[in-house]
């Protein structure tokens, strides 16, 4: 006697609906991430790296740029200068801007590549309310070929800049302090990312 083999339906039935809510579950899930992969590419801009200009958006109040302007006096160097640039140092150090500035100015102007009386003269003038002169003496810094004091100066300038409500003049200073690398660059980075 042949007897027929008859399939086990209540167990196809199951591991059917099995393979089916498993494919239904990875369909979601692969939706999902191509939605999510999409919507990181608006946010933080395709194509952008870490040293990718970062995306300027959004309003920074006036009081935070402002709050974010204000800095310490630079540490004043300790080489050897000629003895009109020392005593106005000496004046900085003091935190006599104002006592400082005749000094510097006369440094400055006797040597028109003495970059770092430009600075200290650019620092005294902000300290001092004159804005203008101070952005004035820190651009001529940050455009001098290859000096040591570029870096600095940008910074500086950037903070300036805030100070005069441009925050995308500082931006454009904090990118070029970020792109040298310096000193500076992880302070850049912060405040960079505050005024976004």
């Amino acid at each position: 006697m042949h007897t027929k083999a008859v399939p086990n339906k209540p167990a196809f039935k199951f591991w059917f609906s099995i393979y089916g809510f498993t494919a239904f579950i990875m369909t979601i899930a692969v939706v999902v991430f191509a939605w999510l992969a999409s919507e990181s590419r608006k946010e933080a801009g395709e194509g952008r790296t870490a040293n990718g200009p970062a995306t300027r958006t959004g309003r920074v109040p006036e009081e935070r740029l402002q709050l974010l302007s204000r800095f310490e006096p630079p540490a004043a160097s300790s080489a050897t200068k000629p003895a009109g640039f020392v005593q106005a140092m000496s004046h900085y150090r003091d935190r006599d801007y104002s006592g400082a500035i005749p000094g510097l100015r006369t440094a400055a102007s006797g040597q028109a590549d003495f970059w770092e009386a430009h600075f200290y003269l650019g620092i005294c003038f902000l300290f001092t309310n004159q804005t203008a002169r101070g952005v004035e003496q820190l651009r001529a810094v940050a455009a001098s070929p290859k000096s040591p004091w570029v870096e600095k100066a940008r910074f500086y300038l950037a903070k300036a800049l805030l100070g005069q409500r441009d925050r995308i003049g500082a931006q454009q200073q904090l990118d070029v302090v970020i792109a040298l690398q310096g000193d500076l660059e992880k302070q850049a980075r912060a405040l960079l990312a505050q005024i976004q």
